[in-house]
């Protein structure tokens, strides 16, 4: 798990200059900022979809020729309560009771509930291979660590191809 800072440094260190960004973290956008990475909402070399805004649309018209897309979603789990991110101003935890799926969000104060659909690898990737782009990497999260069977979300880089 990652502050939005070092989600921002990974970015800047690749190069990137601009962004198309579809997040639920409230300080993502200022974190790119302060590193010189602006918001767009036209084909860009880097989009991030993060938080499991895969089920909120496609990421792959925003991506640019040879641009990287980072999505960021929840695996179906069987029942329980996992932690997706626990940073210094919020937590979120996914819960499943092996049928439906909710993530929820603790945040100055308040409680955000969102029903979700969890996105399995081979979905993913064959949407993306349907897209034109190749998966580049997966890990478990932003801490770049190598994903295992039990783990409940996944963090996929994709590259266009086109």
């Amino acid at each position: 798990m990652s502050d939005v800072g070092d989600i921002a440094k990974w970015c800047a260190q690749r190069g990137h200059e601009k962004v198309v960004l579809r997040t639920q973290r409230p300080n993502l956008l200022n974190a790119l900022e302060e590193v010189g990475i602006r918001s767009v909402n036209e084909p860009s070399n880097l989009v991030l979809w993060l938080d499991d805004e895969i089920n909120e649309g496609e990421p792959w018209s925003f991506a640019s020729p040879d641009a990287d897309v980072v999505i960021e979603a929840s695996l179906p789990t069987y029942r329980g309560v996992h932690a997706l991110a626990v940073e210094t101003d919020r937590a979120v935890i996914l819960t499943s009771d092996g049928d439906s799926y909710r993530r929820i969000e603790f945040i100055e104060g308040s409680t955000r509930f969102k029903n979700i659909v969890p996105v399995p690898h081979e979905a993913l990737t064959q949407s993306a291979e349907q897209a034109g782009f190749k998966l580049v990497d997966r890990w478990i999260d932003w801490s770049m660590e190598e994903p295992s069977p039990g783990d409940p979300c996944h963090l996929s880089l994709f590259r266009n191809l086109k």
